[in-house]
């Protein structure tokens, strides 16, 4: 299991949850279905002493994510159960996490003969969910001396197979078994269904939704994604929606929203003329509109939009020196509340930013919109 802290909220499985610790709800779950558990943290073991759980930290320097995690997770469990083949990771908020997590994920690496397998639900794919072998230490360990971060750039190259997991019903909600109590927000949703409440109480708002517009060529993905980046590193939880004129094809479907999930968005929808795709999965069902995909995505902490330039949404207008229509958005469209551009430009009385300037995007993003307090 690992201890992974939302920006600004350190220990977050102490976080209290109907009575007892959010990581109380995991070990739960999880428990029995190991032969061991170990807790990968940083910091103070002495926070986590009455879950009498070996409290492993990170085996490398400078909070390398993830993948730093599995490794010591994988180094512990070579120096201290020498006999075992895998180690099954999860994450510590996820309190409702399947009972039969391990029994699936190991069923599919026998089918499959993959090294790897990975949760995956209507939420998306879980990369910090898996099982591993313990084969792969050696080569994840190169992998972080390398530089490689992403979980999902280290799972790729061993072709990783995902185990799909349904939604499961508790006191008559239908809810995602890897729902992560990410935000207050969420825990907020935890403890109403393990409250017996209302399905009405814990539904929520529609998070921030800030939309990136231009004409073609004006840099839109570009901008997208250094925007997803920015806030991810900020500890946000970022889904995007991403309009395409193209059509999509079954080979194809992840090339519009593959830079999307690999900048940091959890979840990322992309929708063209006669076809959609979902985390990089083609579906049979007709496009949605802008506002049934937003209503499409599990909770998140701000929502960013490519494309729709003409969706009744807050708006950056991208402007590029080098796009051939050069005709500015704002000028007709009064949902358009800021100019990023690589040239001098007239935007009236819009703030102007570099286009290459993420960073004061972001912040002019967060205060005008008013997304979660990040660190």
């Amino acid at each position: 299991m690992r201890e992974a802290f939302p920006g600004g909220q350190s220990d977050k499985g102490l976080l209290e949850l109907s009575g007892k610790p959010l990581l109380s709800h995991v070990i739960e779950r999880f428990a029995p279905q190991t032969s061991q558990l170990i807790l990968n943290a940083n910091g103070d073991p002495a926070r986590f002493a009455t879950f009498n759980l070996p409290v492993v930290p990170d085996s490398i320097d400078g909070f390398a994510g993830p993948l730093a995690g599995l490794l010591a997770g994988l180094h512990w469990t070579r120096a201290n159960a020498p006999d075992t083949t895998h180690l099954v990771s999860v994450s510590t908020d996820v309190p409702f996490l399947p009972t039969n997590l391990v029994q699936r994920l190991h069923t599919a690496l026998i089918e499959t003969e993959a090294p790897i397998a990975l949760a995956r639900s209507s939420g998306g794919l879980h990369p910090v969910i898996g099982l591993w072998p313990m084969a792969l230490a050696d080569d994840l360990a190169a992998a972080l001396r390398d530089g490689t971060r992403k979980v999902q750039d280290w799972t790729t190259r061993h072709a990783a197979v995902p185990v799909d997991f349904t939604d499961i019903n508790l006191n008559g909600r239908n809810i995602d078994p890897f729902f992560n109590a990410n935000t207050p927000r969420d825990l907020a949703q935890a403890r109403a269904v393990l409250s017996h409440e209302h399905p009405t109480v814990i539904a929520s708002p529609i998070p921030p939704v800030i939309g990136i517009a231009g004409w073609k060529n004006s840099g839109k993905t570009t901008l997208a994604v250094r925007l997803i980046e920015e806030f991810t590193r900020r500890g946000l939880k970022v889904a995007s929606i991403k309009h395409t004129h193209h059509g999509l094809r079954v080979d194809d479907a992840d090339t519009d929203s593959a830079s999307h999930r690999r900048a940091g968005a959890w979840q990322a929808i992309v929708v063209g003329p006669h076809a959609w795709a979902i985390d990089e999965k083609l579906q049979s069902t007709p496009p949605p509109s802008l506002k049934d995909s937003l209503a499409r995505l599990s909770p998140s902490d701000l929502i960013l939009v490519e494309g729709y330039k003409s969706a009744a949404i807050p708006k950056i207008e991208v402007r590029r020196a080098a796009q051939a229509d050069r005709r500015p958005l704002a000028a007709t469209d009064p949902d358009i509340i800021a100019v990023a551009t690589d040239h001098e430009t007239d935007s009236g009385p819009l703030p102007v930013f570099s286009l290459d300037d993420s960073a004061a995007i972001a912040d002019f993003i967060a205060q005008r919109l008013g997304p979660p307090p990040t660190a």
